[in-house]
């Protein structure tokens, strides 16, 4: 390239050239594919190759000793390319050294490209303008390429809107304007509510569809100087540029709800509609204390408010440093105004047959009558609602178990407390209640749902322990439903454990189950805690109950809650639950898990307390009796079933004497299985013979 560049600055102001080798030059030209163009140092077109000839299109053009400005005349549909020409070689010229613009132009092929220009300016010994080189490349390709690699990198790959990357430059940026032009920016934290039921319902393209339609909308619907980025699953990030004050974002964070909340049409037809939560988080002009990190970290924090008090808020945003707006509910209201009732559900004691406990229940009672069952009036209560109602509720509570001791009844009551309430204050609440009320603390449960992670916590293991230092009895409520682990279990300072409705409503479904209600009353048993059966609400589940001899059981069969006048009337009945069992065939198949375990316990660690002729003997097992005091004395194939168990226990016994190693029981689990799903299929048949097909009643509050 030296070699040329020396021929070519022998060229002289004419045009001329007088160095010998301007064959080979030209070869060399035209050998370049970029589309290369020397001019003198006043501007003159001297030499070009065939590349540059075609890009300007100059077959019919005189073109050679012209300057750009005597070309733009002479060649129309290229007026602008020479006028730009000009400008950038006086930067070249005045920069004394390599210079690289782009500039767009339309090919030979009628497209419009992009082209990198490289300008070297060349100067004689003297200081004088020589020359200057122009290398013409078409970047076209490449540009499309680096445009679609930063698209990826910056954007976000379903909504094509800006990501995380591009937020945090752009947040650069705008807190650098705002500092300029000494103005507000305000960064919005936007979360979709109820998103997840598009999901759930639709399928998760459905779910996309909706974020891309709602990424589109913003777009299209802000100011133009508005900048939304998503930053992942049903997250979305606005900043709101150039403020006077906090009163000119209102009318932007109203659009946006206005936005977001309009129904959206799918693409198969359905119309579904999501909410919006948002926290923002400001920066002012000046400020020193905020970084893109803090602010996004600020507006999460002021989202999480906002979620917070969805029930109560008056506003769907929140702004971080600045304390909720919110509305009473009409059941914050209730609750403030005497509107609450305490309701009863008796808590029955298998062992005598008697009502041992009851389970105060929160109910609200509006102006016309209507009665609030908690699935009602729990959503709209925050966290220190739920703190004022079980305080409320233990206070009416113990008020009542005083004056039931008076009628004879010596009874103990559990009250419902949230986790989250569990506090500082909740225990002082808790003393101060104590010491006003002439109850022993002994008779009090606090029942704490065990479905939220935050007793995992420290502080709120440090704070049950401080109730339990007051004489109180902890039990943890409607355990199964969530995560709960042997280690979490072991951990709390628990009296008690309640056994999700769950497992014991669908019993009817899935007597099967039994066996796993016996596990947890082998748990509770092992950890010293007392079980409470809860779900017990037909006649069938209470027989069966009975007889695992689970202590205290809860539940429709036994009563339903009960306003305080009624539970006096319930409390003054004879018990009706004291009569033989099994009373179904549900209890019998309860009766036969309870024989068989325990039979065969016997069996294996004494086989010599027992007797073979009365083991082989079905007719001898009280089963037989219940068989037939059930009217299925005519089902000769259970009768076979039972028989056929009796006969390998027998057997087991024989083999157990004569080997004592014996271990195999696979032949009487085999009997008992076969045994145990007779009976069950004699219950669905009897039920369904009957028009009273198993069900699972309504889920009570």
């Amino acid at each position: 390239m030296e070699s040329t560049l020396n021929l070519i600055m022998t060229i002289k102001p004419d045009g001329v050239a007088i160095n010998s080798h301007s064959e080979q030059l030209s070869a060399l030209l035209e050998a370049i594919p970029d589309a290369f163009f020397f001019k003198d140092g006043a501007g003159r077109w001297q030499i070009i190759n065939e590349p540059a000839n075609r890009l300007f299109q100059l077959e019919d053009i005189a073109w050679k000793g012209k300057t750009d400005l005597e070309l733009a005349e002479l060649h129309p549909a290229f007026r602008d390319i020479h006028i730009a020409c000009v400008a950038d070689d006086e930067k070249a010229w005045q920069a004394r050294q390599l210079v690289v613009v782009e500039e767009k132009m339309v090919r030979d092929d009628g497209h419009m490209a992009i082209f990198e220009v490289r300008k070297m300016p060349l100067f004689r010994a003297n200081g004088k303008r020589a020359g200057m080189l122009v290398l013409s490349r078409d970047v076209t390709e490449q540009k499309s390429v680096e445009e679609r690699i930063r698209q990826i990198a910056f954007h976000d790959d379903l909504t094509g809107l800006p990501n995380r990357r591009f937020l945090e430059v752009q947040m650069e940026q705008a807190m650098a304007r705002a500092s300029r032009h000494h103005r507000l920016l305000a960064v919005c934290m936007i979360d979709l509510d109820d998103f997840n039921l598009i999901n759930d319902t639709y399928g998760h393209e459905a779910g996309d569809e909706v974020l891309i339609i709602l990424g589109k909308r913003l777009q299209e619907n802000l100011r133009k100087s508005d900048f939304v980025a998503r930053l992942g699953g049903d997250e979305f990030v606005l900043l709101v540029e150039d403020l006077k004050d906090l009163y000119n974002l209102i009318p932007v964070l109203t659009k946006v709800e206005q936005i977001i909340t309009t129904p959206i049409s799918l693409h198969h037809g359905e119309n579904v509609r999501v909410g919006i939560s948002m926290g923002v988080a400001r920066y002012l002009s000046g400020s020193t204390s905020g970084t893109t990190d803090r602010l996004l970290r600020w507006s999460d924090q002021a989202l999480y408010e906002s979620k917070e008090h969805k029930s109560d808020r008056k506003h769907s945003w929140a702004i971080f440093g600045e304390k909720v707006q919110t509305r009473r509910t009409p059941a914050q209201q209730l609750l403030d105004s005497g509107g609450l009732e305490v309701w009863y559900q008796p808590i029955l004691d298998s062992r005598t047959c008697r009502v041992a406990g009851i389970e105060a229940l929160a109910r609200l009672r509006d102006s016309d009558g209507t009665l609030w069952s908690p699935t009602e009036f729990l959503p709209q209560l925050q966290i220190a609602n739920l703190s004022d109602l079980t305080q409320k509720v233990l206070e009416q509570s113990l008020i009542n178990l005083s004056l039931l001791d008076t009628q004879g009844f010596a009874l103990w009551v559990s009250v419902n407390m949230d986790p989250r309430s569990v506090s500082e204050g909740c225990v002082t609440c808790l003393q101060e209640t104590i010491a006003q009320s002439s109850i022993d603390p002994l008779r009090i449960t606090l029942e704490i749902l065990e479905g939220d992670d935050f007793l995992e916590q420290k502080k709120a293991l440090d704070h049950l322990l401080e109730m339990k230092a007051l004489g109180v009895r902890l039990a943890l409520d409607d355990v199964g439903s969530a995560y709960s682990s042997l280690l979490r279990l072991k951990e709390l300072p628990i009296d008690e454990i309640k056994l999700d409705q769950g497992f014991i409503r669908s019993l009817e479904q899935r007597p099967q189950d039994l066996h796993l209600v016996g596990a947890i009353q082998d748990l509770a048993a092992g950890m010293g805690v007392d079980l409470v059966v809860e779900g017990v609400e037909t006649a069938d589940i209470l027989d069966a109950i009975m007889i695992t001899g689970r202590p205290y059981l809860q539940g429709y069969a036994i009563a339903k809650p009960m306003p305080l006048s009624e539970l006096q009337v319930f409390l003054r009945r004879t018990p009706c639950h004291d009569g033989p069992h099994p009373t179904s065939l549900l209890g019998l198949y309860a009766k036969q898990i309870a024989v068989h375990n325990a039979l065969k316990k016997t069996i294996r660690q004494a086989p010599h307390l027992t007797d073979h002729e009365t083991l082989a003997d079905a007719i001898a097992c009280p089963g037989h009796h219940y068989i037939r005091s059930l009217g299925l004395d005519a089902d000769k194939v259970l009768e076979r079933l039972h028989q056929d168990y009796h006969r390998t226990m027998a057997d087991l016994r024989e083999q157990l004497i004569a080997s004592p190693t014996h271990d195999d029981c696979t032949e009487v689990e085999r009997a008992a299985t076969a045994f145990e799903q007779a009976i069950i299929a004699a219950y669905w048949n009897r039920k369904t013979e009957g028009g009273n097909l198993p069900y699972e009643t309504e889920k009570l509050a």
